[in-house]
Formats: structure tokens, sequence, C-alpha cells
């Protein structure tokens, strides 16, 4: 059990947009907590879906008082998507602490207990683990993929180097919260989580990266190579702004492949060493959440990861460099 308090008070925010066909999976997770229903309130931001959303979570949360529902329709001035439902959600809530996670996220029983639990004195915001629900090979290598870099992100935080948030999951004090005035005081981010991440950690609060199967969140994997496109031109405006390790760790796995081949004209022996090494670092990462996280079914992706990191990398570098806009829950930034 967490060392806060059993009276604590939580809220959880959670930003719906035309999800009709996840939604109802989240709200059943929520609604399974294995906390004082007294002590929670769920907060569910309907971001003027046009679907079947609000219909489906009306019809959940009758008779379930520690859920509210809200329609949000205008906008708070600066703020947009996300953001802007984010925002408007915290001034309804009257939790202690502000737990984030998404429409398509499946959360665990224990999950705000657990997190809780990260929680010390100075500590301003915990983040989660998450991996995409078992439906094939492609998801195993989305969760493969989160849970590489969730374990990198874990490894510079033991040296107190923050990365990034997690929006799927996720939770702040709303002392941190309030510090930094809020989302309305961070401004518009297309990654929000990153953003609202960053501003904790510069106002001198702690952050706590945790590793534990037990706060691991299951999302739903992505349904076609578009989607996959669109998340990750949306993903790169944040690793873009990102602390310059990380930035150059996918740099370095984007070029990779060219530089090595450059160097095999001559002195291949050293190109293939190269690509041994590199090779073997990579499997020996993604050894680590398969056996600490204790997330077995992965077994079967770790000695092929290394071809879709090089591969992802690629793909993001190019998707990052070409010109558009980016495109997210059917608008436009």
């Amino acid at each position: 059990m967490s060392n806060i308090l059993p009276s604590v008070k939580v809220s959880i925010l959670l930003a719906a947009r035309n999800e009709e066909a996840n939604i109802e999976r989240c709200l059943k997770s929520l609604d399974a907590l294995q906390f004082p229903k007294e002590n929670l309130e769920i907060c569910i931001g309907d971001d003027d879906s046009s679907d079947n959303t609000a219909e489906i979570i009306q019809t959940f949360i009758k008779e379930k008082p520690h859920f509210k529902y809200y329609k949000i329709s205008g906008q708070t001035a600066g703020l947009k998507g996300k953001a802007n439902v984010l925002a408007q959600l915290a001034h309804f809530t009257k939790g202690d602490y502000l737990f984030f996670c998404d429409a398509d996220i499946e959360v665990p029983a224990a999950w705000i207990d657990r997190m809780l639990s990260r929680f010390k004195d100075n500590t301003g915001i915990v983040v989660g683990l998450t991996r995409m629900k078992k439906s094939g090979f492609f998801a195993d290598f989305l969760s493969m993929e989160w849970l590489f870099t969730l374990t990198i992100m874990r490894f510079f935080s033991l040296f107190n180097i923050g990365i990034t948030g997690l929006g799927n999951n996720m939770a702040v004090t709303r002392k941190a919260y309030d510090a930094i005035g809020g989302y309305e005081g961070i401004g518009f981010s297309i990654v929000e989580d990153y953003a609202l991440f960053m501003a904790i950690v510069k106002n001198k609060f702690g952050f706590v990266q945790t590793y534990i199967p037990e706060v691991i969140a299951i999302s739903e994997p992505l349904a076609s190579f578009k989607e996959l496109t669109i998340q990750r031109k949306r993903w790169m405006h944040g690793i873009m702004q990102s602390p310059l390790v990380l930035r150059i760790c996918l740099i370095v796995s984007a070029l990779l492949i060219p530089v090595i081949a450059v160097i095999a004209i001559w002195d291949p022996e050293r190109s293939i060493r190269m690509l041994i090494q590199n090779y073997a670092l990579i499997t020996a990462i993604v050894m680590v959440p398969v056996i600490i996280l204790k997330q077995k079914d992965l077994w079967k992706t770790v000695f092929f990861f290394w071809f879709y990191l090089i591969g992802i990398s690629i793909l993001m570098l190019i998707i990052h460099i070409l010109p558009g806009k980016t495109m997210w829950k059917e608008r436009t930034y």
C-alpha cells in the first residue's frame, strides 16, 4: 500500500474525442480501480466528439457518481485540442493529485496506489509505463518500442535527467500543477504531456519514472501504417524539443546503416564489428523490460527488435523532414 494517507483525494482527467471504439474499455478499467470511490473523481472531457462517444460515456457512468462528464466546446485562450480539454477539466477537479490517461488506455487495478507510493516530499510528477494490447506481431513490436524507450528514460532518471512525460499514464500533485499555472501557464503544445513534464521539472519539483509491472497501462495498437505516420509526425515535435541525448539516440539510429555503409568502403571489418556491437547493445537493453517487467510474451520480438528500431528511426526522421501539417484527432496543427 502507498505511504499516502488513505483520505487523499485523487482526480483522473480523461480527454476523449471520437473514441467510440475504445472509450468503454477505458471506463471499465477506471471503474475497477482499487481505490476508495469516496476519494476518487473521474472527470471526462468530451472534446466536441462527432460520433457516439458522448452517448457511450453517459450510459456507462449513469448511477456512478464518482464519474463526471463534461462537454468541452469552448476554447481556453492560447490552447487547442487535448491541452485545452485538460486545462478546463483541471478547474473542475478537487483532487490533491491529478492522474492522466487516454481514452484508448486500460489502466491496471492497482494503478493509483502504486503511483501514489512513488510521491515523496518534493515529487511533483510520476510517470508510468505503457505497452500495446496483445493483438499480433506488429503490436508486439510497438510494445517493445514503448518499453525500450521507457527503459532508457528510467536509466537517465536515475541520474536526475528528465526526458519526457507520458500523457496516457502520468500523475502530478496539485501543488506542482498550480505552481506552473496549469496548462494555461505552459501555453499550447501538440505534445502537451512533454510540456507539462518539463514545466514541472524546471520549476524545481522532483520526478519519478516508475519501473514496476503493476503500473503498466495497456493501449490499443495503431490500426494502420497511415495512423503510425500521423502519430510519429506529432511525436517528432516532442523529440526535437527534448534533451539532446534523446535527439542524438534517434539520429544515430536513423543514420547508422548509411554511416556504416560508408565506413565499409575502406574498412569492412570495422563496419561489421560496429553492426554487431550496436545489435548486441540494443538487444541487451530490450531484454531488461522483458525480464524486470515480466513481459514474457515479448520474448519473440527481442532478437528482431534491432531491425525494427532502425526502420522506425529512419521513418521518423523522414517524416519530420518532409513538409506538411500535423494531423491529430481529425484536426490540423
